[in-house]
């Protein structure tokens, strides 16, 4: 600290005409009992016995009668207490200035940062995907729960009977049954995330009143058999108008949000979801941020992922079940020669041909140099 202090010294001498701009660059307001400050006691031990120049100190007792004077603080007191007095002050006073300069900084990144979230448009395809997995995922753990309530076994009877019905009368039919799983968590106590492709989550969501009628088929379930099929058609109804290809009327707009809100009471407050069942996608439509965008671009369908999600479903689908995921090409094939996305580019080559008609033309061409 002396030599801190003594390169202070050096830098400043002996008429110290700045006290407030030193203060900055020595004082950390953050660690007041190892401050390093021009106004703590060592100062005038070093300024009195090392420096040993009287003058200095009647310097110095000058400018801290200046600054309190300037701040019309009490001058009354030794130097010591006036010192502490003037330090107190100071101390507040560059806490004030990083509060102000923190405050600025925000001001003017405000409408910036303002600009940029005008700009992140959610797409309502992904929104539609997350918002009905979460709906199902909740659904499936209070019926759980209720099950857990009445019977002593796990749920493994109640995940094959959810199984059934799903595959056979929601996603499928009984002469074309799906595959879909319910999973569990390792002790068959707790429904695991539902995760599904938008396709599906929409089919599912669409036909969800025969689980729903399954799942609280007990006379106490009454009620949370009323709520769950009311807050589902609300949203569906509100999904049907923020799906149009077409720009929004007012009107539109304005159903939207009161369904929106219907929903969204219903599942926070009636349904038993409460905070845990809230995603970001369920905030930005109760908090009526969705009907925002839907006033300001007046059409969100335009905006959608929808394309690059279908080409995402093609791609997994080539490279699963059409490729040998980068396998074995035999033994005197080395392994910077194997490709896990030639198979899968070589079949969109083909198809773009064939969309082209290149592909068609060149088929039936007699004179295939034309082409």
């Amino acid at each position: 600290m002396r030599e801190q202090l003594e390169d202070y010294f050096n830098n400043c001498g002996s008429s110290f005409n700045d006290i407030r701009r030193a203060t900055k660059i020595i004082y950390d307001p953050t660690d007041e009992n190892a401050v390093i400050n021009p106004f703590n006691i060592d100062f005038l031990c070093i300024a009195n016995n090392e420096q040993g120049n009287a003058a200095l100190t009647r310097d110095f007792s000058n400018l801290v009668t200046k600054e309190l004077r300037l701040r019309k603080l009490s001058l009354q007191g030794s130097l010591e207490e006036r010192r502490q007095r003037l330090k107190q002050f100071l101390i507040v006073e560059v806490k004030l200035e990083r509060i102000q300069e923190s405050i600025s900084r925000g001001d003017e990144g405000k409408e910036t940062a303002q600009m940029l979230i005008s700009q992140i448009i959610p797409c309502i395809m992904h929104l539609e995907n997350r918002v009905g997995e979460k709906l199902i995922t909740v659904l499936l753990a209070r019926a759980s729960e209720a099950y857990q309530k009445r019977n002593t076994r796990g749920l493994q009877c109640f995940a094959a009977r959810i199984q059934e019905i799903v595959n056979t009368r929601i996603l499928g039919t009984v002469y074309r049954p799906k595959q879909w799983k319910m999973h569990l968590g390792e002790k068959n106590d707790t429904v695991l995330k539902v995760s599904l492709s938008n396709k599906k989550t929409r089919q599912f969501v669409e036909n969800i009143g025969v689980l729903i009628d399954y799942v609280f088929d007990h006379p106490e379930d009454a009620e949370q058999r009323r709520i769950w099929h009311y807050l589902i058609d609300r949203y569906c109804q509100a999904m049907d108008i923020l799906l149009l290809r077409r720009e929004y009327t007012d009107d539109e707009i304005e159903e939207f949000q009161s369904l929106i809100d219907d929903f969204f009471v219903a599942y926070v407050e009636e349904s038993g979801a409460g905070k845990e069942g809230i995603t970001n996608y369920i905030h930005m439509l109760g908090s009526a941020h969705i009907k925002h965008y839907m006033k300001l671009h007046r059409n969100l369908y335009k905006f959608s992922q929808q394309g690059w999600e279908s080409l995402n479903d093609k791609f997994k689908l080539i490279f699963f079940n059409h490729t040998q995921r980068g396998g074995n090409f035999g033994a005197h094939t080395g392994e910077a020669e194997r490709s896990y996305l030639k198979s899968v580019f070589r079949a969109f080559q083909r198809e773009l041909l064939w969309i082209s008609g290149r592909a068609e033309d060149h088929f039936l061409s007699k004179n295939i140099d034309n082409i």
